[in-house]
């Protein structure tokens, strides 16, 4: 018993001398120091952005046509200005040449216009004057010359009229056999080229003959193969009661058969969709599925081209009738109004002028003076119509807006073109530009100009290139609940190792100042609204004292503005 106590009594001693020398090392635990010192100090918000050229466009034609010519291919270097891509052009060259054909015929009557009022003029002269037995002879030649011209004029109105209304019955005529070989090729492809790719095609509730991993495009393929279905039988209708005579029908049918085929191509597009994604298909099937739906697309475009080819004929072929009528209409007019001119020109003549024949042949040199206004006017509406017509030509060519490298080239020769439907990309070549997503925390420290330290990914962290910032978006980002806000910045140099695409590291100098008093920014304390440092006093004691601070900067330094001097201790935590 004796021996267990004297061993719990050097036990409590010995705990008693540990806790001492705890405690005594907690009081003589020794301060460590920084001193107060000038040096140059940097505010940098360092954000990661992504190199994009400066300039990119996707480019489109305004109308739609057939693709004649491409000119370039992706990676191709263009200039500004460079012809790229050309639409088939025929069509509108056409209708120039008629415009054409209308402006010549328009100056040519303009000129019998001025003719019939610079004789009007002279005959209101003659009235004022007299007339001498020799005039009545010329005047009554006259009256017989435009009595013939008449005769010729009228005549050939009935002709032009005749041959007008031949050349579009001949067009009409072709109607009914491309609307049948479009239904023929629509039967085609839906119940043969087609019919395999399909379970219970005829149903109500057709369904894929196979597996396909694009859910929405096998919905899709089942509702358009009952549409169509009907769409086809439609069809067959319109075709099975075909009029003979009646154009304005004709043309309706036209408009019809042409929206069954867009219906037709839309549904053939989404089972080619479902064709793509084909699951557990042998390879032998799945290219006889292609090869099928190939051929029904490329049917139904062809007939699709020759719709739209015989509505475009049909309607030039109108307005050829119309320009052509409406000139053979004014050479009746110019042939009636140059004949009474000549008949009042003779009874003038004969009858000697009165103050009313005066008045008469007066107002007749005034509407002389309207007919050469009015044809002038019908000139410069047709001049109109031809500039018009050239400027849809200069569309079907695509040019390069500005210098640079074709990124994307969509088109392809033959194909037909949807206005509005992006076919070429261009970037810039050289002129590149950084944008980045910088925090809210850090957005007040970023100002225009602000100049930058950019290192690529793809390159070496010694390879530094310049940068400056050029704009800030005001209105914010979110990007994983985090509002931020796109800062681009332009490189100050060209560089042929800049890449679009490529990650960039950015360090944007936001302040700097030189030879400023520092110290290690986690030797200040803040407490509420004050920031303070602790010194050791003359009696080594520890001692607060208020700092104003400055710059944090980017090697843990921090700017002291006040509070402290040069050559000062403070205390690190």
């Amino acid at each position: 018993m004796k021996i267990k106590k004297k061993y719990i009594i050097i036990l409590i001693v010995l705990m008693v001398l540990s806790l001492s020398f705890l405690f005594k090392g907690e009081k003589e635990e020794p301060f460590n120091f920084s001193l107060v010192q000038r040096n140059d100090i940097k505010e940098e918000v360092d954000v990661v952005g992504r190199v994009e050229p400066a300039q990119r466009v996707d480019l489109s034609f305004e109308k739609g046509g057939r693709v004649e010519k491409i000119m370039v291919s992706i990676s191709d270097e263009v200039v500004t200005g460079e012809e790229m891509i050309f639409l088939n052009d025929q069509e509108l060259k056409s209708q120039i040449n008629q415009t054409q054909a209308s402006l010549e015929s328009a100056q040519s009557s303009l000129a019998q216009y001025q003719a019939a009022l610079e004789s009007a003029e002279a005959s209101l002269s003659e009235l004022k004057r007299g007339a001498r037995s020799e005039e009545i002879k010329l005047a009554e030649t006259k009256v017989a010359n435009a009595e013939k011209t008449l005769i010729n004029a009228q005549t050939n109105l009935l002709n032009v009229k005749e041959k007008a209304q031949i050349d579009i019955d001949n067009l009409y005529e072709d109607v009914k056999d491309i609307l049948n070989s479009a239904y023929f090729y629509a039967d085609d492809a839906i119940n043969r080229q087609i019919t395999d790719i399909f379970s219970s095609a005829s149903s109500d509730n057709p369904d894929l003959s196979f597996l396909t991993s694009d859910s929405q495009a096998r919905i899709d393929c089942r509702t358009k193969r009952v549409e169509v279905g009907k769409d086809l039988k439609e069809f067959k209708s319109l075709v099975d009661s075909f009029p003979l005579d009646d154009q304005f029908v004709l043309d309706q049918y036209l408009d019809q058969g042409e929206k069954y085929l867009i219906d037709l191509r839309i549904f053939l597009n989404r089972v080619n969709d479902a064709l793509n994604s084909a699951i557990d298909v042998s390879s032998a099937t799945l290219s006889t599925y292609k090869t099928g739906i190939n051929t029904a697309r490329t049917n139904v475009n062809t007939t699709l081209a020759n719709i739209n080819t015989q509505k475009q004929t049909i309607l030039s072929q109108k307005v050829t009738n119309q320009n052509n009528i409406v000139a053979a209409e004014n050479s009746v007019i110019e042939a009636e109004s140059l004949l009474t001119l000549a008949e009042d020109e003779l009874i003038l003549k004969k009858l000697g002028a009165t103050e009313e024949q005066i008045k008469v042949q007066e107002a007749a040199v005034t509407q002389a003076q309207a007919n050469v206004e009015a044809q002038k006017a019908k000139i410069r509406q047709i001049q109109a119509e031809k500039q018009s017509l050239q400027t849809q030509i200069e569309k079907t060519v695509l040019m390069a807006p500005f210098s640079g490298i074709i990124v994307e080239q969509k088109a392809k020769v033959g194909e037909i073109i949807l206005a509005n439907t992006p076919v070429v990309s261009i970037i810039s070549q050289d002129n590149f530009e950084i944008k980045a997503n910088v925090p809210e925390a850090d957005i007040a420290k970023i100002k225009i100009n602000n100049l930058a330290n950019i290192t690529l990914d793809a390159y070496s962290r010694s390879e530094i290139f310049l940068a400056e910032v050029v704009s800030i978006n005001p209105v914010e980002k979110m990007i994983e609940g985090l509002a931020t806000y796109e800062v681009k910045l332009h490189f100050l140099e060209q560089d042929s190792r800049i890449k679009s695409g490529m990650t960039a590291d950015i360090n944007i100098i936001t302040a700097e100042q030189k030879n400023v008093l520092t110290i290690p920014s986690r030797a200040v304390i803040q407490e509420k609204q004050k920031k303070y440092v602790q010194i050791l006093n003359p009696l080594g004691e520890v001692e607060k004292i208020e700092v104003e601070t400055g710059l944090k900067g980017i090697t843990g330094q921090i700017e002291i503005i006040s509070g402290l001097n040069e050559g000062e201790q403070v205390i690190i935590p």
